[in-house]
């Protein structure tokens, strides 16, 4: 769900020989690193399902904490659990999403992907009012 980032520029950073974090990017040594979201998400509506790739910052208003805060949850492993916890509290909650999508081929075949630009939760009164507003709309039509 995460990888290590350099704190500076938040490229993948790996483990240097003697202690601390070397980070490719800045060509700098560090001895700490942060944790960074990078999820694949299974999204699905009414029309369908599909898999979207959800980075750093979006992935943190899905769970609700950061990847640090999440494996410090994990790593406590207690009677509780809450690691699990806050990940079925994610787990079938309504966001609406800004996406992009690009295709790409791999082997010959052709395929899209979809990656999280942008998370907001649902304000059912606003789209209840968009609807109500679709509706009147369609019946001044007729």
């Amino acid at each position: 769900m995460w990888y290590r980032g350099c704190k500076t520029c938040n490229k993948k950073v790996t483990e240097a020989m003697d202690s601390g974090y070397w980070c490719e990017g800045c060509q700098k040594k560090d001895d700490e690193c942060s944790l960074r979201y990078i999820m694949a998400v299974k999204v699905s509506d009414s029309t369908g399902e599909a898999w979207f790739s959800a980075f750093n910052d979006e992935a943190e208003k899905m769970i609700g904490c950061t990847a640090d805060e999440l494996n410090m949850l994990k790593s406590e492993e207690g009677e509780g659990n809450e690691f699990q916890t806050k990940l079925k509290e994610a787990t079938w909650s309504s966001h609406l999403f800004r996406v992009s999508v690009s295709q790409q081929e791999y082997n010959s075949e052709k395929r899209q992907r979809i990656t999280v630009r942008g998370v907001a939760p649902v304000d059912f009164a606003a789209e209840t009012r968009l609807l109500l507003q679709d509706i009147s709309k369609n019946k001044t039509s007729q």
